[in-house]
C-alpha cells in the first residue's frame, strides 16, 4: 500500500472501445465530462436503441455508461481537489447539480470525501484505501 501511494498517478483509468457506437461517445464525454444527456439522447445520435447502446457498453467497458460517465467525473477531479479547487466548482463544472451531489458520489466511489481525499485520509480509518478502490474499478 506505501508502494502504491508513491507510485505516479495515471491521468486516466477507464476502459476505452473502438466500438462504432461507442467510441464518438466516449470521445464526446471526455470532450465535456459535465454533459448531463440521457442514454436516450446518446442513443439518438449515433443511430441505435438505449437497450443497445447499454449492451454494447456493458460488453466493451465491462460497464454501464452511467458508470463510466461517474468515472470519467472522478478522475477529472482528482487533479483539481489536488490542487486545491473549490468543491463547488468542481462539482459544477462535471455537471452536477449541487456540490453535496458531487460529494456523495465521489464517496461511493472513492469511499472518502474530496476533502477526506485532499487531506490524505491513511490507510486503516475505516474507509476504504483510493488505491485500491480505483486499482478495483
Amino acid at each position: 500500500v506505501d508502494l502504491l501511494e508513491q507510485a505516479p498517478r495515471a491521468s486516466s483509468y477507464l476502459p476505452h472501445s473502438d466500438d462504432a457506437l461507442l467510441a464518438p461517445l466516449l470521445a464526446a464525454l471526455h470532450a465535456d465530462p459535465g454533459a448531463n444527456d440521457s442514454l436516450a439522447q446518446w442513443a439518438a445520435r449515433v443511430h441505435t436503441t438505449e437497450r443497445t447502446l447499454a449492451r454494447r457498453s456493458q460488453q466493451a467497458l465491462g460497464m454501464s455508461l452511467p458508470a463510466w460517465r461517474q468515472r470519467l467525473r472522478v478522475l477529472r477531479s482528482l487533479p483539481r481537489l489536488e490542487a486545491g479547487d473549490k468543491v463547488d466548482s468542481i462539482a459544477r463544472d462535471l455537471g452536477y447539480g449541487s456540490a453535496s451531489a458531487f460529494i456523495a458520489m465521489f464517496r461511493k466511489l472513492m469511499g472518502v470525501t474530496p476533502d477526506e481525499f485532499r487531506k490524505g485520509v491513511p490507510a486503516g480509518t475505516g474507509k476504504r484505501d483510493i488505491a485500491n478502490t480505483i486499482a478495483n474499478y
